[in-house]
């Protein structure tokens, strides 16, 4: 649970559903939109949309969270550049969170399942992949860590029982057929948001894993394609 004076704006726009949040322990306000494919113009203008609904300034802000990657390239640039901006303008520290493991956060939402198999379409034959289990501490933690995989490297690896969440397992139906047996559930259409970019940035806030504005990067995972075990 948020403390009440926790104050965070989180930005996730690695897919064509950006959004962003600003939260302030039990007070959320969102703005999103579906098929948003250039999302830059828009974040701004929504920022100032928030602060002037919730009447936060951003030097109340504790910290910038956002969606590092895998993702649209194009937009995780813009939520990184986002960060750094509001980091270094009001000298805050920057929480980058894993695109698939807020992903996850959504497929627990979804339907409390043991695990969450993640899948992004990566386009050009490839798809972005995580397996993440419920945290008590962090939100999630990586049963096997974000990778960038051909569909036939994932198929040759083991899943247990989970719940499939993530565009990759529409793109590829070949996953679903191989995986029938240990999929509980799929949400093909569920994409990473705001609001869960934050819940997973605040126990890492408070543990001081924030970055300096300058090293709030994306993390592309183009020249990462091994799967490993967290």
């Amino acid at each position: 649970m948020k403390p009440p004076d926790f104050c965070c704006l989180a930005v996730e726009t690695a897919t064509d559903f950006p959004s962003l949040a600003l939260v302030r322990g039990s007070q959320i306000a969102v703005r999103a939109a579906e098929g948003l494919q250039t999302p830059s113009r828009a974040i701004y203008v929504w920022l100032q949309e928030l602060l002037d609904e919730t009447g936060i300034r951003l030097d109340q802000l504790d910290c910038v969270a956002f969606g590092a990657g895998p993702g649209s390239f194009t937009g995780v640039r813009v939520a990184a550049a986002l960060a750094q901006a509001i980091g270094f303008s009001r000298r805050l520290p920057v929480v980058p969170v894993s695109t698939l493991a807020a992903l996850a956060i959504g497929g627990f939402r979804a339907s409390e399942p043991q695990a969450v198999a993640c899948c992004l379409d990566a386009q050009m034959g490839q798809v972005y992949m995580a397996l993440y289990a419920p945290d008590d501490e962090w939100g999630v933690h990586a049963l096997q860590a974000d990778a960038l995989l051909r569909p036939e490297e994932v198929i040759s690896r083991c899943l247990p029982s989970c719940f499939a969440a993530g565009s990759g397992w529409l793109a590829y139906p070949q996953l679903r057929d191989y995986f029938a047996d240990v999929i509980t559930g799929l949400d093909a259409g569920l994409r990473p948001a705001a609001t869960d970019i934050a819940t997973l940035a605040y126990p890492r806030f408070l543990r001081g894993q924030t970055v300096a504005p300058a090293l709030a990067l994306p993390n592309y995972l183009r020249d990462r394609v091994a799967w490993s075990a967290a």
